[in-house]
């Protein structure tokens, strides 16, 4: 009948020289070192656009200000002006 035969085992070697290794790790060492050096510009860019855009909210909010107190103004000036005309057509009757 069948004889069930072992498995044989395969072992592999691998040998990699000293200079690759130490090549493999510095390729590493600097690849993290530049998208660390990227990051951090990142951030720095990220940063100024927020203080920028808080500047720029800033301005907004002051100019919005200025743009009511002028309306308030147009008005009270609509309104002296509608006082004044009224006060000559009496005086004119």
């Amino acid at each position: 009948m069948n004889e069930i035969q072992p498995q044989q085992k395969m072992t592999i070697r691998y040998e990699v020289p000293i200079t690759w290794l130490i090549g493999g790790f510095g390729v590493v060492a600097s690849s993290l070192f530049y998208a660390g050096w990227q990051a951090a510009d990142l951030k720095i860019q990220l940063e100024s656009a927020v203080r920028l855009g808080k500047e720029v909210m800033q301005k907004q909010d002051a100019m919005s200000r200025d743009l009511m107190e002028l309306k308030v103004k147009d008005q009270l000036f609509d309104a002296k002006i509608a006082q004044i005309e009224q006060r000559l057509n009496k005086a004119d009757k």
